[in-house]
């Protein structure tokens, strides 16, 4: 505890004097704020009993009661649609979509977490059906593979690295690289294409997305009992650059550094993608200003659920004939209860033991790791003569940023860039405390500092810095995560009550967390007295 609050002291003794020094005279104060998830609020679960002072309040019925505005959540409601099922949804903070939630308040929309999702396999049948409902699967070709809208893959230049000084096409500087590098990342990359290409003993792909399509053999189950990092040891992969690029990869998926993930985590984020044709040669990633914010806003429009902000849903309990879900109002304090005849809850599985204590043990235990989102609004673009969608730099302590205007055309004069930077220490708790207590001042400064190598002259341009501290972005999948038996976590909790989160599955997909909030869907289905029909995953 006195180190973290050591190096909180000294980060407020610096931001104010680094961010002063770049005001020039006469000095200008740079408007910014932490906004975000309410997570004063969301620890009142923490207490013996939320509602030991429980007033009385109105009460509601309806049909499905959905706990939770994440995409998994989402997910559910949207599967529940056709039924015409009455179905409320409660979220706790005032925005839905969790971590792929967007802002509107800048001259771009812009994404406040998820920013992008790369183009998904055929087997993620959720999501592709979601895409052909926004029209961005056109069509399928001669072997029934999707086709997708060119004008939502990611327009070109793509990628660049700020490497030694310089920035670089793509995120190998090839002509800057040792050749020790170089031929550690042939290598590696060879290495890959093997895995992902590779079948076990039970037919599966080693790898597949959903994970639950992926091989039992327990040869490939193995490299979920070492690290990342030890993987690449045990094959011979010590280039610096190759090291780097696989710890850069981690943290963008996994929020954890490659000691702290499982192996077959981190083989799974470069070797799981199966899609590939023609189209996708330029690029796989879909995209838009708002990121996966367009996802969500699809699942809202598609699912026609009543959803409700601000609602800490404290406890549900089993009826004689359905559920009862107990919420506060955060602004107000007003309790309220909606009766249902089923329920699904779409959170983290450290709240779900809370909200139904009885089913805690067979619920996975997922550490989570915290995160920062800025994004800064600026004037005029940082680079005009490289548009480049996503900008990352070698050795900062961030993953880089993505210009929400990238995708217009033209691009737009005056922008904004979302910066993110994962915390991916072991002790994940220490990180999240030190992140929840930090003031917006250093936080802004430690955003400044990182990019500053890249742009001196950042701070001329930049109007506004906003930022966002996600304690529980996502799961990190640490060796070990698949558990006992791997793609079996179980989401029933009881006859009336199913669980639907990425921590079903362990990893922050949005393939995952869309399957399983339409799997939570169809298992309570019945209990609303309706049949769905066939499966959508």
């Amino acid at each position: 505890m006195v180190a973290v609050t050591t190096r909180r002291a000294i980060l407020r003794a610096t931001a104010s004097g680094w961010l002063l020094s770049q005001l020039g005279e006469p000095p200008k104060k740079l408007p910014g704020r932490i906004v975000g998830a309410t997570h004063a609020v969301g620890h009142l679960l923490r207490s013996p009993d939320p509602l030991a002072e429980r007033r009385a309040g109105p009460r509601a019925r309806c049909d499905v009661v959905v706990v939770g505005a994440g995409v998994a959540g989402l997910s559910a409601a949207w599967r529940l649609a056709p039924a015409a099922l009455d179905v409320r949804v409660l979220e706790l903070e005032p925005f839905v979509g969790g971590t792929s939630t967007w802002g509107e308040d800048g001259v771009v929309q812009h994404p406040w977490g998820a920013h992008y999702l790369p183009a998904p396999n055929p087997e993620a049948r959720a999501t592709v059906r979601l895409l052909e409902e926004m029209g961005v699967v056109t069509g399928w070709d001669p072997l029934g593979l999707p086709r997708l809208d060119g004008r939502v893959l990611c327009h070109a230049p793509e990628e660049r690295l700020f490497y030694r000084g310089a920035w670089h096409p793509g995120l190998v500087p090839q002509a800057a690289l040792e050749r020790a590098d170089l031929d550690a990342l042939s290598r590696f990359s060879s290495r890959v294409g093997e895995l992902t290409d590779k079948r076990g003993r039970d037919g599966r792909f080693a790898f597949q997305i959903p994970i639950a399509e992926s091989s039992r053999d327990p040869e490939l189950l193995e490299l979920d009992r070492m690290s990342m990092a030890d993987w690449m040891t045990r094959e011979g992969f010590d280039a610096p650059f190759v090291r780097w690029y696989v710890r850069y990869a981690t943290l963008d998926d996994f929020g954890g550094e490659p000691e702290d993930v499982s192996a077959w985590a981190g083989l799974h984020y470069f070797s799981s993608r199966k899609l590939h044709t023609p189209e996708l040669e330029g690029s796989h990633f879909l995209v838009w200003p708002e990121g996966n914010g367009r996802l969500v806003k699809a699942l809202l429009e598609g699912s026609r659920a009543q959803v409700t902000k601000g609602a800490l849903v404290v406890s549900v309990e089993e009826t004689k004939d359905g559920v009862a879900v107990h919420a506060v109002d955060a602004a107000t304090g007003e309790h309220t209860t909606l009766e249902a005849r089923a329920a699904v809850l779409a959170v983290p599985s450290f709240i779900a033991r809370r909200l139904a204590p009885s089913a805690a043990e067979r619920l996975p235990e997922r550490a989570s790791s915290p995160w920062l989102v800025a994004n800064l609004h600026l004037t005029r673009p940082l680079d005009p003569e490289q548009h480049t969608w996503d900008s990352v730099l070698h050795g900062a302590e961030g993953l880089g940023y993505v210009d929400a205007s990238h995708q217009l055309t033209p691009p737009a004069e005056r922008t904004v860039v979302t910066y993110f930077r994962a915390f991916g220490q072991a002790d994940v708790r220490a990180s999240r405390q030190h992140l929840l207590a930090a003031t917006w001042e250093s936080l802004a400064d430690a955003v400044l500092r990182d990019l500053r190598p890249a742009h001196p002259d950042l701070f001329s341009r930049l109007e506004r810095m906003d930022v966002v501290v996600w304690g529980h972005a996502m799961p990190r999948p640490r060796p070990g995560f698949l558990g006992e038996r791997p793609f079996e976590a179980e989401q029933t909790l009881s006859p009336r009550v199913a669980w639907a989160h990425t921590d079903v599955s362990g990893m922050a997909l949005f393939e995952e967390a869309q399957r399983a909030g339409v799997r939570a869907a169809e298992l309570v289905a019945p209990r609303a007295g309706v049949e769905l029909g066939p499966s959508w995953v």
